[in-house]
């Protein structure tokens, strides 16, 4: 995959002046069964028609999928990537850390408006402090530090998250040219806005043919509440 991006401004200069095709997003997955375990922020459903709408910008670029409803979120950041689901030992290692980071953190309020593209996927930035200080409290209390779960990842710097939520996904190496037709006079759509009272703990099936299948819920920290954790009984993204 292409280097990361450190503003929503490089990445849609990196999209306008793009010689070489859009990566697809699908070939960055094994062909075996992997899981990703992530904290990830709901999307408020209200606001769907307006991502619809957006996506029938590009349906008729058969090699971008849309991105489904239920898989509609802001990632916050990945904890494991393993050949097999966590141990509920292991999740209750992950919640733990994170519940200690977000200690006495509030709801809070996204923005969902600019279209943009990464190397291999359509996106609408998220706007709002919140998601980005959920990061830095991670990455300050050493979150990945021995973190005790198979597959653990490195640590997410802050310096290069950027909250966003994905609406299409480039299915195969693809120039750039058709999509840009299409995107540039949207580049300014507002999708709405919403309220953030909680990070899941999800569990997403991740190889090739599953990514797109509907993840497992296995924790909550809310916001917006003096018990900020909640210990969910395994529920999917439907």
């Amino acid at each position: 995959m292409g280097r990361f991006f450190t503003s929503f401004e490089e990445a849609w200069r990196s999209f306008l002046d793009r010689k070489e095709p859009l990566e697809s997003f699908f070939a960055e997955f094994p062909e075996a069964e992997s899981y990703i375990v992530t904290w990830l922020l709901p999307f408020d459903k209200a606001l769907v028609p307006r991502v619809r709408a957006v996506q029938e910008s590009f349906a008729p670029l058969d090699w971008i999928t849309p991105q489904p409803e239920h898989f509609l979120h802001t990632s916050v950041a990945a904890v494991a990537v393993s050949d097999r689901r966590p141990t509920n030992e292991e999740i209750g290692f992950a919640v733990e850390r994170a519940r200690q980071a977000w200690a006495g953190v509030e709801a809070f309020e996204v923005e969902y408006r600019r279209v943009n593209c990464f190397h291999p996927a359509v996106v609408v930035e998220v706007f709002g402090r919140g998601p980005s200080a959920l990061v830095s409290r991670l990455a300050q209390s050493g979150y990945w530090d021995g973190l005790p779960i198979d597959g653990a990842v490195d640590a997410v710097d802050p310096e290069l998250f950027l909250a966003h939520v994905t609406i299409g996904l480039v299915n195969e190496p693809h120039d750039a040219s058709p999509l840009r037709d299409v995107l540039v006079p949207i580049r300014d759509a507002e999708l709405g806005s919403q309220s953030i009272h909680e990070a899941a703990l999800c569990v997403v099936p991740a190889s090739r043919t599953t990514i797109l299948t509907r993840w497992d819920v296995v924790a909550r920290v809310r916001f917006d509440r003096a018990e900020s954790f909640e210990k969910s009984p395994t529920t999917t993204s439907a």
